[in-house]
């Protein structure tokens, strides 16, 4: 699964999650992908132990790692810990390993949704793209069957889940945010001067920099939108397309419009910092499946732009916490840019109404919801053998 290091809201959500089990008293295994080609025990606390198996990096993603030949591995930790229930969050082949043997142990696996196809399929080359989505969806959709219940993070993931095939339960349950952490006040001229940020009207953009996201579409809206009205761009995050972007855009890097910090860990108080400062918070891409970084600007009462598809919409209500445009449109961005720049008051107003409407994303609320979901699913489990 994706874990610390790895920068994705995978892993944000899986330690936002061991830190509740760990406070509630549960006790955790974590079996993650190790950074090199060798298996190593960790115990991190006394109620989590972490296993590091082989893996060598990934050809088609940087920073992220395949397992290699750990199935003998995953079978034998499996059956030494006896784990009560089994929560894997992507469909990959660590976890295919996981729960085959869980299902061979008899105990019951949960799984989450955390991607869309194009997540995979971005990262082939073009002319291959439709001819394996069949085979990706099959390969998915037999994955979640095997399961014992399938949790998605928004309604239009579980929608879509089940028109693909997934017949068994599927649940909606928000990743959560915590609203009290980004509900906070951090010294704004101490902050700028840190990321030497001017006075004008900031823009704000957390999350991956990578072909998915659609950052370019964000930054070429943002050009536009400067050359009428003063105002410069935060970029928050890291990814493969992050070079790339910085290339293409220097001239903007070299007048003091366009910046970057790289990954700020999410645990550290800068990341609540950055969120403060912005003005207007955008999330250019079209295939979230929920999105945490949305969630966390309107937790700071920020107004918010997002793309008009995957499951922002269920975040972004049109005109009442923020606009939606046509993903990949820039003209169309540009223009919800500039009206809400040059309106502080509808910002303002655009913030309070996200408070209010992401105050059902508690994050204890959320995660306590998932101790339910395990509690449920094992008992399930029992009456039925």
């Amino acid at each position: 699964m994706s874990y610390r290091p790895n920068v994705s809201g995978v892993a944000v959500f899986v330690d936002l999650l061991i830190q509740h089990l760990e406070k509630s008293g549960h006790e955790i295994i974590l079996v993650v992908p190790a950074r090199r080609m060798r298996t190593s025990k960790e115990i991190i606390s006394p109620t989590l132990t972490r296993y590091n198996l082989r893996s060598f990096s990934n050809p088609l993603r940087s920073g992220f790692f395949l397992p290699f030949r750990v199935r003998r591995i995953v079978n034998d930790i499996i059956e030494t810990t006896k784990p009560d229930i089994v929560h894997v969050n992507d469909p990959m082949a660590m976890s295919r390993y996981v729960q085959d043997a869980a299902s061979e142990q008899g105990i019951p696996v949960i799984v989450s949704n955390h991607f869309m196809l194009d997540y995979i399929l971005v990262y082939l080359p073009k002319f291959i793209r439709n001819w394996t989505r069949p085979f990706f969806r099959g390969w998915v959709v037999k994955f979640y069957n095997r399961c014992d219940a399938v949790v998605a993070p928004s309604q239009m993931v579980a929608v879509a889940l089940e028109k693909m095939g997934v017949t068994k339960p599927v649940v909606t349950l928000s990743n959560g945010v915590d609203i009290h952490r980004f509900f906070s006040y951090f010294p704004l001229a101490e902050t700028r001067a840190n990321l030497g940020l001017g006075q004008v009207s900031t823009i704000l953009y957390v999350g991956r920099v990578d072909k998915d996201k659609s950052v370019d579409v964000l930054i070429n809206a943002f050009s536009k939108v400067r050359q009428k009205t003063p105002c410069q761009l935060l970029i928050v995050g890291d990814g493969n397309e992050l070079g790339h972007i910085k290339k293409r855009f220097e001239d903007l890097i070299q007048a003091k419009a366009l910046f970057f910090t790289g990954q700020i860990d999410h645990q550290s108080g800068d990341l609540v910092a950055v969120y403060e400062l912005a003005d207007v918070f955008v999330m250019p891409s079209n295939i979230e499946t929920q999105s945490i970084s949305t969630m966390e600007a309107m937790a700071s009462s920020k107004p918010v732009i997002a793309a008009n598809g995957g499951a922002l919409p269920e975040l972004v209500k049109h005109e009442q916490n923020g606009l939606l445009f046509k993903p990949g449109d820039v003209e169309d961005l540009t223009i919800s840019l500039e009206r809400l720049i040059n309106n502080p008051q509808l910002c303002h107003d655009y913030g309070a109404k996200g408070l209010e409407l992401v105050a059902k994303h508690e994050l204890d609320i959320s995660l306590g919801l998932f101790e339910n979901l395990y509690s449920d699913s094992l008992a399930r489990h029992k009456n039925s053998q």
